[in-house]
C-alpha cells in the first residue's frame, strides 16, 4: 500500500481550514485517490466527511468546509491503490476564529481579556518553523539538549527573548545572561514578546505575544472569576502543572481539589486525557505543564518543575517569569537571561 503523511492544519476558521499531505511512495502501485479525512472521533476513515485531491505521489493541499465552530476534530491525509487506503499520522484542531486557541478567556488586568494558545511555543531549526503543541501537556524534555541551529528535532525550551530578531536565535546557548539583551535600555532587540513578528504555522498568524510580569501576576492573583478558582496543582494525562481556569469558569464542569493554593502538590488533582478534554479544556481549562529547562545545552528538572518567561526584564541580567513545583507557585519570581524556559503564548479575547 502507499505511504503519506499529514500536513499541519492552518487557516482555521469556524467553518473551514486548510490541511493536506504528501504521498511519498506509491508502493509499486498507481495512487488513485488522495485527500485527507476528517471527524469529531479520533482516527476518521474516508467513510467519513473527506477530500479528494488528485492522484499520484506527492504534494497536495485539502481545504475542509462544512466544519462546526468549537468543535474538535481529528484529522488524517489518506492515499489509496490497487491494494487499499493507508492514513497518515492524526492531527487535531479546534474550529474557531481564534486558531491555536484554547477558547477560554481570562482577564489579564481591569479592562483586557486574552485567549491562552493551544499549548507550548516550539521551534524547529531546520525548517526555521514555530508551532503551538498539539496538546496541551506536551513537551519536549531532555530533546532540548540537542538544541543548535543544525538540530533537526522540535525545541521548547528557550533563553530570553530567542524569538529569531537581531542575533537572539532560539537555538542560542549562551550561559552569559547580557547576551540576551544586555540592560533595561536593550530589551526592544531581543523581540521578548516572541510571537508578534513570527507567524505560528497553527496559530492563524503574528498575533501572539508573551505576558507580563504584571499579567501572569493579575491572572494567577487578583482577577475575579465566576467560580472564584483562579488555578490549581494537577497531574493531566500523567504531566505535572498548574490548570488555569477561565474567568466564567463553573465549578459544575469539574470538581477541583485544593484550588488557589500555591503550596498544593501536583496529587492533588489526576485527570485523565479524556476528562481534560470533555470537562475541562472544553470550557475553556489551560494546562502549564512542568516541562523543566535548560542551562546551555544541560536540561534539568524535566516533569518536576514548570518555569515560563514573561515579557518584563527585572535586572540587565534578569528577566520576570513563572515559577511553580510540587509545593511552591510564584508567578513573580526571576531568572537570568539565559536559562531556556518554556513559553506560553496569548492573543487578544474580543468582548
Amino acid at each position: 500500500m502507499p505511504t503519506v503523511t499529514t500536513n499541519e492544519v492552518t487557516n482555521i476558521t469556524a467553518a473551514s481550514a486548510t490541511c493536506g499531505g504528501n504521498v511519498t511512495d506509491d508502493g509499486g502501485f498507481t495512487v488513485t485517490a488522495r485527500g485527507v479525512c476528517w471527524s469529531t472521533s479520533p482516527n476518521p476513515t474516508i467513510s467519513d466527511s473527506h477530500t479528494t485531491d488528485g492522484t499520484g505521489t506527492g504534494e497536495f493541499t485539502s481545504s475542509l468546509t462544512g466544519l462546526t465552530d468549537n468543535a474538535t476534530y481529528y484529522i488524517r491525509a489518506y492515499a489509496t491503490n490497487s491494494k487499499g487506503t493507508r492514513y497518515g499520522e492524526q492531527k487535531s484542531f479546534k474550529a474557531t476564529n481564534h486558531p491555536g486557541s484554547v477558547g477560554g478567556k481570562f482577564s489579564i488586568n481591569s479592562s483586557q481579556q486574552v485567549y491562552f494558545s493551544q499549548g507550548n511555543l516550539q521551534y524547529q531549526a531546520s525548517t526555521r518553523t514555530w508551532r503551538f503543541a498539539e496538546h496541551q501537556w506536551d513537551y519536549i524534555g531532555n530533546s532540548n539538549s540537542n538544541i543548535s541551529s543544525s538540530y533537526s528535532g522540535w525545541i521548547d525550551l528557550f533563553g530570553w527573548g530567542t524569538s529569531g530578531y537581531n542575533g537572539k536565535n532560539p537555538w542560542m546557548t549562551s550561559t552569559t545572561s547580557t547576551d540576551y539583551g544586555n540592560g533595561n535600555r536593550d530589551i526592544a532587540g531581543t523581540n521578548y514578546d516572541w510571537g508578534v513578528n513570527n507567524t505560528i504555522s497553527n496559530g492563524g498568524g503574528k498575533r501572539w505575544r508573551t505576558l507580563t510580569n504584571d499579567e501572569w501576576v493579575y491572572v494567577f492573583n487578583t482577577r475575579t472569576t465566576t467560580s472564584g478558582i483562579r488555578y490549581a496543582k494537577a497531574t493531566v494525562n500523567g504531566k505535572a502543572g498548574v490548570i488555569l481556569l477561565p474567568d466564567d469558569w463553573s465549578s459544575s464542569y469539574y470538581s477541583l481539589s485544593s484550588t488557589n493554593a500555591s503550596g498544593a502538590a501536583f496529587t492533588s488533582n489526576s485527570i485523565s486525557a479524556s476528562d481534560w478534554t470533555s470537562s475541562l479544556e472544553a470550557h475553556g481549562a489551560v494546562f502549564l505543564p512542568a516541562a523543566g529547562c535548560r542551562g546551555g545545552t544541560d536540561v534539568m528538572h524535566v516533569g518536576s518543575i514548570g518555569l515560563y518567561w514573561s515579557a518584563s526584564y527585572y535586572t540587565s541580567y534578569d528577566a520576570r517569569y513563572v515559577y511553580f513545583n510540587d509545593g511552591g507557585l510564584f508567578p513573580g519570581n526571576w531568572n537570568g537571561r539565559h536559562g531556556g524556559l518554556s513559553v506560553r503564548l496569548v492573543c487578544p479575547a474580543e468582548n
